[in-house]
């Protein structure tokens, strides 16, 4: 078993047959939709959202039959699967040789992580042909925004030398990376060019340290994940000045998406639900999406006008007594039919995957 399809296991094994595998399809691409973010919330798969945001449809369904074949999973209906107990085992084996870090959270540092890589790369890359007297490359980084990043970065540093701001970066970045576990500082640092030297592709790094290209493609999102979350703390611009420097404007970016603050905004204007969506021009079902998504990110976040707080306990109730997320059933099993599937969501976005029993392997 390679590390994709163990992650493909891990998110089977989360949903328990309640989402189908397009719902893995659109987590690992990282898809900004209502679903799709609350998925990775309430089945606590936000490290791998957005993990593979080119995956291609058709790689995921030969992943599946693989573990189809195999008898690691069974369908229980259309597109929808559970483990079997040699699925089980088989995910036990594989949290041994697959290990997810603590601070792999694809839906925190995606963009995020994305962005820094770009600059830093380029920027690296750019210090060090000119540190060697060289003027003249092709830059790994064609993006016209990095590239006028990068230049008016080292416009803003005209005091300090090539030699001395390339010392310092890599200071900065060596004291990070000796805190990772050495295969991930490895491939973080094989993956960089510079001066006469031109980074490693994935499949060239996996044959160096002998495990399969998706694998290495986390390592090192694991990696700038914990760069980013480190860059996140309040010492970080004394103790890593340029690094910080090169994601200050996006750090504190919110996780929200831009449409879900403009209903926020809205919000704390004091206008209702139904105002918001007269005011946007939008369904009031999509403004209630909007609702759930920041009660899934603001944790202060009061669910209360919206639910009442005995049918709060009676939809945790039934959550607990069914051991489900799916909507249909715990609505079915509700005794007030007033409670509606928002609210529903809504406490759903207050319990995610807290109680042991639903634990997904490798959280």
């Amino acid at each position: 078993m390679n590390s994709f399809e163990y992650l493909c296991l891990k998110c089977l094994q989360s949903f328990r047959g309640e989402r189908s595998i397009s719902a893995i399809y659109h987590l690992f691409r990282g898809k900004k939709s209502s679903q799709t973010i609350q998925d990775a919330n309430i089945f606590a798969l936000v490290n791998v959202y957005g993990l593979f945001p080119d995956l291609n449809r058709n790689s995921l369904q030969q992943s599946i039959q693989i573990l189809q074949t195999e008898q690691l999973i069974r369908e229980v209906h259309s597109e929808h699967f559970e483990l079997t107990h040699k699925g089980e085992n088989q995910l036990v084996n594989g949290e041994k040789l697959f290990n997810l870090a603590p601070y792999l959270n694809g839906y925190a540092y995606k963009d995020k992580s994305l962005t820094f890589w770009k600059r830093y790369s380029l920027l690296v890359q750019t210090l060090s042909n000119l540190a060697g007297k060289e003027s003249t490359f092709i830059p790994i980084q064609y993006d016209d925004h990095i590239q006028s990043w990068v230049k008016n970065y080292l416009l803003s540093q005209k005091g300090s030398s090539k030699k001395r701001l390339l010392k310092d970066l890599f200071i900065e970045t060596n004291g990070l990376l000796t805190q990772l576990p050495a295969n991930k500082a490895t491939v973080f640092t094989l993956k960089l060019s510079g001066y006469r030297h031109a980074g490693n592709t994935d499949e060239q790094i996996a044959r160096t340290l002998k495990t399969d290209i998706a694998w290495i493609h986390i390592e090192f999102q694991s990696a700038l994940h914990y760069i980013i979350q480190r860059l996140e703390e309040k010492d970080a611009v004394s103790t890593y000045k340029h690094l910080f420097l090169i994601c200050r404007d996006f750090l504190e970016k919110s996780l929200l998406t831009e449409t879900t603050q403009k209903t926020l905004k809205l919000l704390h204007q004091g206008f209702t639900l139904e105002e918001i969506a007269n005011i946007r021009r939008l369904k009031e079902s999509t403004i209630e999406d909007h609702i759930v998504e920041i009660s899934m990110q603001i944790h202060d976040f009061s669910i209360a006008p919206y639910v009442k707080g005995d049918d709060v306990q009676a939809i945790k109730a039934v959550i607990s007594d069914l051991q489900t997320h799916q909507l249909r059933k715990i609505k079915e099993k509700l005794k007030n039919f007033d409670i509606n599937y928002f609210q529903i969501r809504l406490v759903l976005t207050r319990m995610g995957d807290r109680d042991e029993s639903r634990q997904p392997a490798g959280s």
